[in-house]
């Protein structure tokens, strides 16, 4: 564009002097000289990342892009001036250097112009550059601290819930309840072997969390024998569903804890899972004497539900929620879990379901 706005100009201007020029001598007089730029551009380019002329500015950098711009000051004006001399007879009678140096000192205006707009877009496209690459790395680095998060919550909550279960085994052993211990010790076995499968999974399908806590149920129907009575209503077609690991068992744990073994009669504990729209709604729900009175979640002292309400909120921000409330019109709690509802891949899942 700038050759051709040069070219059309010097055309004009001649048309108003004694030996007006063709349109194409105009041209290829001026279009030469503009081409200089083609190769210029690339090594200025270079020049503005290794010294960036920023402040505060400093003397190498403003002196080396001094010199470069001169430079190309001179390569423009000479190529301009064997244009000018094979193209416009009118200049042959001027001596060569003395041309050029004219041609150099009257387009160096020009030529600096040019050279700052290129030095403007390389800077410009260098920030660009930057700020995307910071922002990618900010993103990594939020990634990052989010996983560290959950593993260390996640890692919280296997001692807590392989302490809670070891207590139990132990008060079988005092109690010389042997056989019973014993398979407790077999079925809390399976459970460390597939939470050891799992590593550092974050998300498994619910069947994996269900099959987990089959188990650990297990176990506190043989510590409570006859008093813990088990409602499964989970919809088989949200078993594939990803869910927390280990989402509902400190939410079943809490509901023994502090539903069934207040009581001193048989108590009934249902887990239910369902669909509700683009939405997966587990349920953990006990007949015990409810909530104490002023209960607030988040300010529970218990490491489950806290622990459980930050990994929803590291995993699924305000899409993932829990909440305990006392049963409407009877004694006993309900703890709710919502969660966005989404699918594991069939591969995904058949990786799972095999370690």
């Amino acid at each position: 564009m700038p050759a051709t706005l040069a070219a059309l100009e010097t055309y004009f201007f001649s048309r108003s002097g004694p030996q007006p020029l063709a349109l194409w001598r105009a041209f290829v007089s001026q279009l030469p000289a503009w081409y200089v730029w083609v190769p210029a551009t690339p090594a200025v380019v270079h020049l503005s990342r290794r010294l960036r002329l920023g402040r505060p500015l400093e003397a190498r950098a403003v002196g080396a892009h001094l010199a470069m711009c001169l430079g190309v000051g001179a390569l423009f004006g000479g190529v301009y001036t064997l244009s000018h001399v094979a193209f416009q007879p009118s200049a042959s009678a001027t001596p060569l250097a003395l041309l050029m140096l004219r041609f150099w000192l009257g387009w160096l205006p020009m030529t600096a112009m040019t050279y700052a707009a290129v030095l403007g877009v390389a800077h410009a496209v260098d920030s660009q550059r930057r700020a995307r690459e910071n922002e990618r790395q900010a993103a990594a680095l939020a990634v990052q601290l989010a996983e560290a998060r959950l593993q260390a919550l996640q890692t919280q909550l296997h001692p807590h819930f392989l302490f809670n279960t070891l207590n139990a085994i132990v008060v079988l052993v005092r109690e010389k309840e042997t056989d019973t211990a014993a398979r407790m010790l077999v079925l809390l076995s399976d459970i460390l072997r597939q939470l050891l499968q799992q590593g550092a999974t974050q998300e498994v399908p619910l069947r994996e969390e269900v099959a987990v806590l089959s188990r650990y149920l297990e176990i506190q129907q043989l510590r409570f024998q006859d008093r813990l009575r088990v409602v499964w209503d989970v919809d088989a077609g949200v078993l594939d569903a990803r869910v927390p690991h280990l989402v509902l068992q400190p939410l079943v744990e809490n509901a023994i804890r502090h539903g069934i073994s207040q009581r001193s009669a048989a108590g009934d504990l249902l887990i239910r899972a369902r669909r509700q729209g683009d939405m997966l709604v587990l349920v953990v729900e006990d007949d015990g004497p409810g909530l104490p009175a002023g209960f607030e979640l988040e300010r529970g002292p218990g490491i489950g539900l806290s622990n459980t309400r930050a990994r929803l909120g590291q995993l699924y921000g305000d899409a993932g929620r829990v909440s305990v409330a006392n049963r409407s019109g009877s004694t006993g709690t309900v703890a709710t879990v919502l969660l966005p509802l989404r699918m594991m891949a069939p591969d995904a899942a058949e990786v799972l379901a095999h370690g």
